[in-house]
């Protein structure tokens, strides 16, 4: 079609004969793209997936009407908080780093000139010369080195990144009509078919390096917020897709599956085991999943402040492996069939493709997408039918859908319809998980709040 009379048409003005030729060719092809997508769908087993991206398609449209309420006094108490941590961060390092640089008299009186902090040749410079022997300023090279002035550098890179990434930027994104943010949410935003979102990206919030960050996030006067997510649903899937006896036994016996496996790795008993051995157990249970090896373990744990040499990581894998040998056998499984037939598959029928490997690397980069997408992309389903059904429950209720990040989902409410939104959403949700989660129980933990909680 000859797209130059897209051009043309103008309110009022009558259709030419070539556009109304235009505009008649845009409907003429179409039952014919339908029937061949249609074919292709069928020949690709698609089906179910299909369904569920069609049914989510209206709670995707409720999402972004709905919009996120934001409290500005407390926004406003974030930026005075972190403008004064990075202010006293910084006169701290201009005073330590910087003395009299330039020799050069004006009037008789030395010139100082400060520190460019977000130099990373000046500081590298600078560290260098106070006896901290850093290769540059990335925060995985200022790990390193247990020294004052990196401390205070890495305050002062923090409370900047966060000023400037998140509590600057959130205003812009407020609507002048509705004072909410009305996100972009892009539907099929991964492989994995995990949403994704921009403007503000409302499922990457600070929530780590800001504890409290989510009570900027405040219903409006008179509402509360119902916030539910699925309790350890990757590990979940896992052993249902593993098979293996113990993670099974374990989430149908109640039993702490970190602390279980703490105490498999470690070989001690179940009320001998520590905090500390109980986190590196979550680390390793979350990371198995993503293909996690030994410097990939090793670099988790030392972000949780936990240090562990490569010989260590490399028996706690390997004890993890011996004490779950069906999640062992699964992981090995398909990763080799995800590079030999370049895609994986599902419970639910999502089929992810990959591009044939040039080399090395790019084989073993499929082989651990591999072990995490049937995974993570179950999960993601299971999300999609919740929002679906979730959306003909409560949307004509003129509840709002205001967020989802993975396996949340986060909704708004008047207070007196609260208890009802919350035991609708959490049997919605459990009731899909018992779809795929045959052999274990799948749990929705809900909450109801003034604000956005975890």
């Amino acid at each position: 079609m000859n797209k130059e009379e897209q051009q043309g048409f103008r309110y009022g003005v009558p259709l030419s004969k070539e556009q109304k030729q235009y505009a008649a060719n845009d409907l003429k092809y179409l039952p014919e793209i339908f029937k061949q997508q249609q074919a292709k769908i069928k020949l690709l087993e698609l089906e179910n997936i299909i369904n569920i991206e069609m049914r989510a398609l209206p709670a995707m449209v409720w999402l972004e009407l709905s919009g996120i309420s934001v409290d500005r006094g407390r926004l406003n108490e974030f930026q005075k908080e972190l403008s004064a941590k990075k202010l006293e961060a910084e006169v701290y390092l201009q005073k330590e780093l910087v003395t009299y640089k330039t020799q050069q008299q004006l009037d008789g009186t030395f010139v100082s000139e400060d520190l460019n902090l977000n130099s990373t040749q000046q500081l590298t410079k600078k560290l260098n010369q106070i006896g901290v022997p850093v290769e540059n300023t990335k925060a995985e090279e200022l790990a390193k080195f247990d020294h004052p002035v990196i401390q205070k550098l890495t305050e002062y890179k923090e409370a900047e990144k966060l000023l400037n990434t998140f509590v600057e930027k959130i205003p812009n994104y407020i609507h002048k009509k509705t004072s909410r943010i009305h996100a972009n949410f892009s539907q099929i935003g991964a492989k994995s078919g995990r949403l994704s979102c921009t403007k503000s990206n409302l499922q990457q919030q600070p929530s780590r390096a800001l504890p409290k960050w989510r009570t900027i996030f405040k219903a409006s006067a008179g509402n509360k917020i119902v916030t539910a997510d699925y309790s350890q649903i990757e590990l979940r899937i896992l052993a249902q897709v593993s098979q293996d006896k113990e993670y099974i036994r374990a989430y149908n016996e109640g039993e702490d599956l970190h602390q279980l496996t703490a105490s498999k790795i470690f070989n001690k008993p179940l009320e001998a085991v520590e905090k500390n051995d109980r986190n590196i157990a979550k680390t390793v249970n979350f990371g198995i999943a993503y293909g996690m090896w030994i410097f990939g373990l090793q670099k988790d744990l030392k972000t949780a402040g936990i240090e562990v040499t490569e010989n260590e990581a490399e028996g706690i894998i390997k004890g993890f492996y011996e004490a779950y040998p069906g999640v062992a056998k699964y992981l090995r499984n398909i990763s080799t069939e995800g590079l030999k037939n370049l895609e994986v598959r599902n419970r639910a029928g999502r089929l992810m493709k990959f591009e044939k490997p040039e080399d090395e690397k790019a084989q073993k980069s499929i082989k651990r997408a591999s072990k995490n997408l049937p995974i993570q992309s179950l999960c993601a389903d299971m999300v999609k039918i919740a929002m679906g059904n979730i959306f003909l429950k409560l949307e004509p209720k003129n509840v709002k859908f205001i967020n989802t990040v993975h396996d949340e989902l986060v909704f708004e409410c008047i207070e007196a319809q609260a208890e009802e939104v919350k035991n609708i959403v959490k049997t919605e949700m459990e009731k899909i998980g018992a779809l795929f989660l045959i052999d274990l129980p799948c749990i929705a933990n809900v909450t109801v709040s003034d604000i956005w909680e975890k």
